[in-house]
This record gives structure tokens, C-alpha cells and sequence, in this order.
């Protein structure tokens, strides 16, 4: 019986660990797609400019 609890522990913990990694690589995503908007935006206006 203290096997199965350990092994569900584990998975717990690799489930855990999962959505953590999910969830960095998302923010991650938008984060970037955002900024490269902005980028867009700023060199759009730069180029007008000139």
C-alpha cells in the first residue's frame, strides 16, 4: 500500500510540474507576441517619420 501512495505522489508531483511549465511557456508566449506588436507599432511610426 505505501508504493501506490509514493507513485501517486509522483505523478502529483510530474502533473504539478506540467502545468507549471505550461503555464511559463504561455505567459511566455503572449509576453513576446505583445511586445512584438509594440516593436511593430514603434517602427511604423518611425518610418512615417522619416
Amino acid at each position: 500500500m505505501p508504493e501506490a501512495f509514493q507513485s501517486l505522489g509522483s505523478n502529483q508531483l510530474l502533473a504539478g510540474a506540467a502545468v507549471i511549465l505550461l503555464a511559463f511557456v504561455t505567459i511566455s508566449v503572449i509576453y513576446l507576441s505583445v511586445v512584438d506588436r509594440l516593436d511593430r507599432r514603434r517602427r511604423k511610426k518611425t518610418n512615417e517619420k522619416v
